[in-house]
């Protein structure tokens, strides 16, 4: 999405009082466990819960990961900036407009030449030899399921589970693979499941929407039995300008994140995106 012609539009401004430049009183490291962790006299102060709207050369232009920036309440969601401005404000009556309307869904799979068609095969690709005949995949975020019914075209017998907090998500993805088990829910620092539940754990596009994604890794690893797989996929930080993504990893910035856990980042060569994986010890 074009970041600078997008930003020209003008919008209403709208700043509380607590969003007028203010600093935090203590310096506070950064960390991906948690939100608004801001080192005192580097960057300007937004409270979560506030907004900034303006011209990008006034008010736009911000510093990666340190406001949020969402759609304004009374803004319109607009289709010529690309689809995915649906989706700026991470909510699901955003997302579902994305995933419950086919003219939508067409669009967001054909931009960029067709990169989401081309990420699930690259992503696939990557973690092929952890697909074995009747394992238990779940795809953390998965959207329609585009990404699991690739898994299962590569291997029919493996199960497999989806989450998201789309109801439109759900509902495609239970039409696509009806076989699957497909649940709805909102990811915070939590995730549904018995521990040791899945031999292949996928999560794509989705820790960089998160307040707590640290945590959220925590949970893909304790859900995933040991011998098995977590695969994390994040876009490329360092080009990333969606305003709904709340964190921006590059390869250095994923790999801290995955440290814990030995994770393994690749770059992946056609769409850019980066792969983290992570190998639970065996037993």
């Amino acid at each position: 999405m074009n970041f600078l012609r997008r930003g020209r539009r003008w919008v209403e401004r709208v700043l509380s009082p607590a969003a007028r430049r203010l600093q935090p009183s203590e310096p506070v490291p950064y960390s991906t466990d948690g939100w608004d962790h801001i080192p005192k006299g580097k960057y300007d102060y937004v409270p979560k819960g506030t907004y900034v709207a303006g011209p990008a050369d006034r008010f736009l232009l911000v510093p990666k990961n340190r406001y949020r920036v969402v759609v304004l309440p009374e803004q319109p969601k607009r289709f010529e900036d690309g689809v995915g401005w649906l989706t700026e404000d991470n909510s699901p009556e955003g997302y579902d407009l994305l995933w419950g309307d086919t003219k939508n869904l067409q669009t967001y799979r054909a931009e960029g030449d067709h990169a989401r068609d081309k990420l699930k095969l690259e992503i696939v690709d990557h973690v092929v030899g952890s697909i074995r005949p009747h394992i238990r995949v779940v795809d953390v975020g998965c959207g329609v399921g585009d990404l699991l019914a690739e898994v299962r075209a590569r291997e029919p017998s493996v199960d497999v589970s989806g989450l998201d907090f789309s109801p439109k998500a759900i509902e495609g993805a239970k039409r696509l693979l009806p076989d699957g088990d497909f649940r709805r829910f909102v990811i915070d620092r939590t995730l549904p499941y018995d521990d040791r539940s899945f031999d292949l754990v996928l999560c794509t596009d989705v820790v960089e929407h998160l307040h707590y994604p640290k945590a959220v890794v925590a949970e893909l690893v304790r859900i995933c039995r040991p011998g098995g797989t977590v695969a994390v996929v994040v876009p490329d930080g360092d080009v990333d300008q969606f305003f709904g993504h709340n964190w921006f990893f590059n390869q250095q910035r994923l790999s801290d994140l995955l440290a814990d856990w030995r994770g393994v980042v690749t770059r992946l060569p056609v769409t850019g995106e980066y792969i983290g994986r992570i190998s639970v010890p065996p037993l």
